[in-house]
């Protein structure tokens, strides 16, 4: 499966890698960024949709980013949200903000109702202390996330946030298309230096430069985070001990089943 991805990315900077030399942080050099792809069938068959009709990914790639810098964060939210909503009866997310978004959204977890408490309480672990900061893309997490074969691809550090146009994931149930993921990821690249640092076929992570600095910055992030991935609150107690976790976590984990 790796050489057939390394065969569609064979325009990009991309090598082969083995488990054990994957350490983080993963560097690259001077002004570049460097993504773990751990591949797999649903990125080796959305690269192989992707190309269908095209020249080469590059070329779909950079069409893809047009239309993705032509969309805000706030209407691929908005759209996930309304999406979410279908069938179900309840009104769609209209015009408002982020907050009028979240309403809409949060509405499908009334019979939950903890799991919308915003209190901002930093959850503890077992010996009482703040739990440690998401899981790193080392060798054990590699191992977690399949076994055919490991890329590194290497991006200028400004076009980190394009990852999932180069390398195609999801689309499927819940997850984003990957046009959506992108728009998301530059918003959070410029606000919270936010870049993708792994892929799998269910799963990105994001390495953050900046941390959010208010309870209601990090309350606001966590919410766009539950719109974009339900799955982030599966370890936590409530998207306020969420937005807590956000506020000292150097890695955003998003997954879907």
């Amino acid at each position: 499966m790796s050489e057939n991805v390394l065969n569609f990315l064979r325009e990009y900077r991309v090598k082969a890698a083995e488990a054990e030399e994957i350490k983080f942080p993963i560097r690259a050099s001077a002004g570049m960024r460097r993504v773990l792809i751990v591949t797999g069938d649903n990125i080796g068959e959305m690269l192989e949709e992707a190309a269908d009709g095209e020249d080469s990914i590059r070329l779909y790639a950079e069409r893809q980013r047009a239309a993705a810098e032509a969309a805000s964060a706030a209407d691929v939210l908005r759209s996930l949200v309304d999406s979410a909503l279908t069938d179900s009866g309840l009104p769609t997310s209209a015009d408002g903000g982020i907050r009028d978004v979240y309403g809409a959204y949060a509405a499908l977890w009334d019979e939950q109702g903890e799991l919308l408490d915003e209190r901002i309480v930093p959850a503890a672990g077992e010996d009482g202390r703040p739990d440690e900061p998401g899981e790193l893309p080392d060798s054990a997490w590699v191992g977690r996330h399949g076994e055919d074969g490991l890329l590194l691809l290497d991006l200028p550090e400004a076009e980190a946030w394009t990852a999932p146009l180069i390398v195609p994931m999801g689309g499927y149930n819940e997850c984003p298309q990957p046009i959506e993921q992108a728009v998301l990821f530059r918003d959070w690249q410029k606000r919270f230096g936010a870049v993708p640092t792994a892929v799998a076929e269910d799963t990105w992570l994001l390495q953050v430069s900046r941390l959010p600095e208010t309870d209601e910055e990090a309350l606001n992030l966590a919410r766009e985070h539950f719109i974009f991935c339900s799955y982030v609150l599966e370890a936590f107690d409530s998207i306020g001990r969420y937005a807590a976790h956000l506020k000292s976590s150097r890695v955003w984990s998003f997954w879907w089943d």
